[in-house]
């Protein structure tokens, strides 16, 4: 069987997989190179999702022709986010005559691409849902939080590099916010300790979302190493950390989130922003 990406024939020997198996493989191979499959066509004729589990014990060794179109995840991300953002903004200047017509596509725009959202960034949109639901009374406030949140996505996408270098500007503000956390919960200023956590467990995320596409981005940052360790080992070890602090903050034990927010997530903090700005001053 002949078998075509993107206009260009594979490189896989079809001849004992079924093409169920043969599309797993694919879409293995596409998404680690921040591709998906967009559109499959068996000689000539476009499958599905309720046709495909029909094709997927065919012999792959037979005559025929397998069309994959893929497309780059971050870029149909980033134009399901900008659809988004231009959504929102209907939404918020809607008034009681034309909500409903916004509801309509909203609903069919979630219907499309929630796929494409990490379970965080659909806390948002089925929060956004829950105010077109209850009229435009409040949906300019609504709508202001929300797209505050999804900007900084679509920049994420746009320009991980230059979101690095933000997020490493941020760590540098709060080092010393770090440092003073254990004698902050030791002083009865406990909330301002907290706020810095919390901001501190954002940071950390929004590092470990950027590295994917900074990844692909940045020339040799696909195997910079942290101490010595590959990224994924070096994040291991920390979310060994996280879990521990998340258990100090449930047993209210402000000694511990003390020591390690001074002595566990600050120094790796520190040699995770200067390999990541490393990788963009040798790029």
């Amino acid at each position: 069987m002949e078998i075509i990406v993107n206009g260009t024939p594979a490189d896989l020997n079809p001849e004992e997989l079924s093409l169920g198996q043969i599309l797993g493989d694919l879409d293995g191979r596409l998404e680690a190179a921040g591709g998906i499959i967009v559109s499959i066509k068996l000689d000539g004729t476009p499958i599905d999702a309720d046709t495909l589990p029909s094709i997927a014990d065919r012999p792959g060794n037979g005559p025929g022709r397998l069309e994959i179109s893929a497309e780059s995840s971050t870029t149909m991300r980033a134009s399901a986010i900008r659809t988004l953002l231009e959504l929102i903004d209907a939404a918020a200047k809607a008034d009681a005559a034309n909500l409903p017509a916004v509801v309509k596509t909203w609903d069919r725009y979630r219907n499309v691409f929630d796929g494409l959202y990490a379970a965080e960034e659909a806390s948002f949109l089925d929060a956004f849902a829950a105010e077109l639901e209850a009229g435009p009374a409040g949906l300019p406030i609504a709508a202001a939080k929300i797209t505050f949140f999804f900007n900084e996505r679509l920049t994420e996408l746009e320009d991980p590099a230059g979101s690095m270098q933000t997020a490493a500007r941020i760590f540098e503000n709060l080092r010393p916010e770090l440092a003073e956390v254990s004698v902050r919960m030791q002083t009865g200023k406990d909330s301002d300790a907290i706020k810095t956590m919390m901001v501190t467990v954002e940071l950390i995320n929004k590092a470990v979302r950027l590295l994917p596409e900074f990844s692909r981005a940045v020339p040799g940052a696909a195997d910079f190493s942290v101490d010595g360790k590959n990224v994924g080992e070096f994040f291991d070890g920390f979310n060994d950390i996280l879990r521990e602090l998340a258990g100090a903050f449930e047993s209210r034990d402000g000694v511990l989130i003390g020591d390690l927010a001074e002595y566990e997530i600050l120094p790796r903090l520190d040699l995770f922003f200067k390999a990541a700005t490393g990788a963009l001053t040798s790029s």
